[in-house]
């Protein structure tokens, strides 16, 4: 399962590996800013880098629609 979508100045990836899911992340110029697997703990700690890296609102959306993803 990929789902795909814009967000702010970012594009972005959700990935379904072996029941993880993989975000990825490319700013406007098509480079890659951030690629993890979202674990179960600290999870806290994955949504500030990527918070840290676009913004709160960006962190949100790419957060709801991981959560949707997920189940």
């Amino acid at each position: 399962m990929n789902t795909m979508f814009e967000s702010g100045q970012f594009f972005v990836r959700i990935q379904n590996k072996s029941g993880r899911l993989k975000i990825t992340i490319w700013n406007n110029r098509g480079d890659k800013i951030f690629s993890d697997i979202l674990g179960p703990e600290p999870a806290i700690q994955f949504w500030q880098a990527v918070e840290s890296l676009t913004s709160s609102a960006v962190a949100e959306e790419i957060r709801e629609k991981a959560l949707a993803a997920g189940t």
